[in-house]
């Protein structure tokens, strides 16, 4: 039979402890750590110019466990996306050298990185347009983004979700029944390795992530100034949270807000990083065609100054285009193009869709010749990036579209005005480019005739008066109204000009570039410039009826105006002044010169054929004229000429109105033929005359004559 002894609680607990007195020695020996799968980290490439948004992204998502890198543009990042491979890139629209844009295009190009995910986010100004682009991205976010907004789109286009903070593994709870067993096994805290890129050589950030027997707050997106402002380190045991100090050296004073709050359109940073990787090199579709040959000069640089938007005049820095080795693929071509046509001295280039290719033309000598071939695929993605230099609209391709840029080739600022033109096989584009001639600082690098140059040089002596240039599109008005303004610029005199758009910039002249997008017209120019205390004053093109009496009643009472007509002849604009309008009694008063002109292309010097004229020349030439040609010259055709032609010359018509036999004849009869017939009698030589005696003198063709006759 049993007997049982009725222990007290004391001796209880006494042979509780004799039992279990191995079991403590276990406890308090150090235990062994437990290895742990360790979770991948989620690599987030942050591509920004506004370097103190990076630093605010940058916190945050470290704040949240992901692994950061950064780069300040397309041409930063493309390296690093090719060496990462980065599970997201957040990208901004707006930045130097290469936009989000340009970057999203050129990783869907690439076979390894096509599927790669992307959010962009932007405060552009045409940023509804480009949310109806098919960029193929994750999310599409507008600045400022809020911290939860930008968590949860991270989150959702990782799919996985943000990774969580390494717990602890606890053990349970030791029972009463338990004999033996560990009771808790401590891990070593997990290290997250930042990479920050444009700093030098990559700096390791280690953050060690600690805490109790609980999940870390830090695993949920910061909703107030503590979730950005948490500690850095190591906790105790003991400690009942995980926390995460960021360095107080880099963070800005904005990151105490719970919102980024930075302005729309942040300037880009001038400082660019000290070592910047190598561009990721992509094979193209197809190289273009001998544009190795005419752009081959390795130290041509290019450089992107400014994309005429409204809200500024010059930008601040040079963005973007610096040296063709460092642009993708894309952008070398279209700085090949852009190159070769200024190296060409062409005046436009055109760029046409057809069937299976993109044809590229050059105007040289006034003359289309074709430059190069592109592949009709990169037809969109080339007329998006013109689209982007020039600040139009990407995705509005159904109306025509006026814009320009500036760039900077070996030290020479050119100006692009840029025309696109919807058309059945795509869009069309157009550049002339502005600003590669050199100004004349006098009136003889005219070549003008003795006579006219006298004319010319009496009527700029006048303190008063208007004085006309006409001639169609590429004659070179232009280039002969600044000839003129140029001889006039002195310290005692203010010029005041009005242009659309400004194709020579002169110092100590007042310059106005036309803007009728926000009412800067010709007209409410004129009027202001009539309370600048004007001496002289330009006007880039009489368009109106109001602009031409504001510019004749300036000239009338004391100012010296200059300014252009669409006219085939001198005597014409007298003609089309007063169909205008105009009072004829005003024309006559205020109109001292009035000069027409052509421009013919020369012969090569060195391969021009002298012969007789042709039997089709013989057809448009009167027996007096046909008199005067024993020979004349035709062109060749060698290495160092375009088909026989190199350079051209301007021919003048230029016509005084200072008689009073002019004047009369103006105010009572309006007729051209008798205009002419009595300005050849006071000694103009008419277009055609002046084309023929070029001719005669064996300086051009008479087929370039012809073209000017029959004008």
């Amino acid at each position: 039979m049993e007997t049982y002894l009725d222990k007290s609680p004391a001796s209880d607990a006494a042979d509780m402890f004799k039992e279990r007195k191995p079991s403590a020695i276990a406890v308090h020996s150090p235990p062994k750590p437990a290895v742990l799968p360790q979770q991948a980290v989620k690599k987030i490439l942050v591509v920004d110019d506004n370097k103190d948004y990076r630093e605010l992204i940058r916190h945050l998502l470290i704040v949240n466990h992901y692994g950061v890198f950064e780069a300040a543009n397309g041409v930063e990042a493309l390296p690093l996306i090719n060496k990462l491979n980065p599970d997201l890139v957040l990208v901004d629209f707006n930045m130097p050298k290469m936009n989000g844009y340009e970057l999203i295009q050129e990783i869907r190009s690439n076979f390894d990185t096509r599927k790669m995910r992307i959010i962009m986010f932007t405060g552009a100004a045409n940023r509804q347009h480009l949310k109806t682009l098919n960029m193929d991205i994750s999310d599409f976010l507008e600045k400022p983004v809020p911290n939860t907004k930008l968590l949860e789109s991270i989150t959702h286009a990782l799919g996985a979700g943000r990774p969580a903070a390494p717990e602890r593994k606890v053990a349970p709870r030791p029972r009463a029944e338990d004999t033996a067993g560990p009771m808790l096994i401590e891990p070593q805290p997990v290290s997250l390795a930042i990479d920050r890129f444009g700093a030098g050589e990559p700096a390791q950030r280690a953050v060690s992530v600690g805490g109790a027997s609980r999940v870390s707050p830090a695993a949920v997106p910061p909703q107030n100034q503590s979730d950005i402002r948490s500690s850095v380190g190591y906790a105790a045991a003991t400690a009942a949270t995980a926390s995460i100090q960021l360095p107080a050296e880099t963070v800005p004073e904005a990151a105490a807000q719970a919102e980024i709050q930075l302005p729309l359109d942040p300037v880009p940073e001038a400082e660019i990083p000290q070592e910047v990787p190598s561009p990721l090199e992509a094979v193209p579709e197809e190289s273009i065609m001998e544009m190795d040959e005419m752009s081959a000069e390795a130290e041509h640089e290019l450089e992107l100054i400014d994309s005429g938007t409204e809200h500024k005049e010059e930008a601040l820095d040079v963005s973007g285009l610096e040296n063709l080795t460092n642009d993708s693929p894309l952008i070398q071509r279209v700085n090949k193009i852009l190159m070769a046509a200024v190296a060409m001295r062409a005046s436009d280039i055109h760029i046409e869709p057809n069937e299976t290719r993109v044809i590229v033309r050059v105007r040289v000598d006034g003359i289309l010749k074709q430059l190069t071939t592109l592949p009709i695929s990169i037809h969109p993605r080339l007329t998006a990036r013109i689209k982007i230099m020039s600040n139009l609209i990407i995705t509005e391709r159904r109306i025509p579209q006026d814009g320009q840029f500036r760039v900077q080739i070996n030290g020479q600022k050119i100006e692009f005005r840029v025309s696109t033109l919807p058309c059945i096989k795509g869009e069309k584009i157009v550049m002339r480019i502005l600003g590669q001639s050199k100004l004349n600082t006098s009136i003889s690098e005219l070549d003008m005739t003795p006579r006219e140059m006298q004319v010319v040089e009496r009527s700029l002596k006048s303190p008063n008066g208007l004085i006309l240039v006409t001639g169609p599109t590429g004659s070179g008005k232009t280039t002969t109204l600044y000839t003129m303004i140029n001889v006039l610029n002195r310290p005692e005199v203010n010029i005041m000009t009005a242009e659309d758009p400004v194709e020579y910039e002169v110092p100590n002249i007042n310059q106005v570039k036309i803007r009728p997008v926000v009412g800067l017209t010709f007209e409410s120019t004129l009027r202001a410039f009539l309370r600048q205390d004007p001496d002289i004053m330009l006007v880039g093109e009489i368009r109106d009826l109001e602009t031409a009496e504001i510019a004749i009643k300036a000239s009338i009472t004391g100012h010296l105006v200059f300014s252009t007509l669409h006219t085939n002849s001198a005597p014409a604009t007298v003609v089309r002044l007063t169909h205008m309008g105009v009072a004829p009694y005003l024309v006559a008063a205020s109109v001292k010169l009035v000069m027409a002109q052509r421009l013919v292309r020369l012969l090569c010097p060195h391969c021009k054929k002298p012969g007789l004229p042709t039997v089709e020349d013989k057809k448009f030439l009167t027996a007096e004229e046909l008199g005067r040609f024993k020979n004349v010259y035709h062109p060749g055709g060698c290495s160092r000429c375009n088909q026989g032609y190199s350079g051209r010359k301007p021919v003048f018509e230029v016509m005084t109105l200072e008689s009073s036999a002019m004047r009369q004849l103006i105010t009572s009869n309006n007729n051209v033929d008798l205009l002419t017939e009595l300005a050849v009698k006071e000694g103009m030589t008419t277009l055609r005359q002046s084309a023929l005696d070029v001719v005669q003198q064996g300086y051009t063709s008479m087929h370039e004559a012809l073209k000017v006759m029959m004008g």
